[in-house]
């Protein structure tokens, strides 16, 4: 009868833990990812794909005459981050980055997104021309907590955004 005390206890024990492991994961709660990003137009999905799991996000946003930058947290901790300009003189994206004029842009690529863009592991900087408000566009965008290649990524979201950037900077 003992041994059918222990193993009552052993099965009992197990299932406590089980229970206990459900329910901590049940408790955690994700954030929804938005279809805006600093009141800007998203796709979610594209939006997503660039972000990590975590409870909370939130965001940070700066706003001047020829320039728009935007901050996303995830659980406090800075995972994506693009800025804006407008009225920008034209230059060769791919060759300032080799240059290394661009700052830090490891492992870059030129990038489809526009005929002149480049793209790397974890960051992407976009100039397209922007005629209403004259002279040139462009979009820098980095996932500055981020590990890994996701340049395709990034590419799928810069050419979904792209045209809400180009529209909210005039041009």
């Amino acid at each position: 009868m003992t041994g059918n005390l222990r193993a009552s206890a052993v099965r009992l024990s197990l299932a406590a833990l089980l229970l206990a492991g459900v329910s901590a994961c049940g408790g955690v709660e994700e954030y929804t990812v938005p279809s805006e990003a600093c009141v800007r137009d998203v796709s979610k999905g594209e939006l997503g794909a660039l972000l990590p799991s975590g409870a909370e996000l939130r965001e940070k946003r700066s706003v001047s005459d020829k320039s728009f930058s935007c901050q996303v947290y995830v659980d406090d901790l800075m995972q994506l981050a693009f800025t804006e300009h407008s009225g920008q003189r034209k230059f060769d994206v791919l060759a300032y980055a080799k240059s290394g004029r661009l700052g830090n842009f490891g492992r870059f690529r030129a990038s489809d997104v526009s005929d002149n863009a480049v793209v790397s592991h974890t960051r992407s900087v976009v100039m397209a021309p922007c005629p209403k408000a004259g002279e040139n566009y462009i979009l820098n965008l980095e996932l500055p907590n981020t590990e890994g290649d996701h340049s395709d990524d990034i590419e799928r979201f810069v050419r979904s955004y792209l045209p809400t950037g180009l529209a909210a900077m005039g041009c």
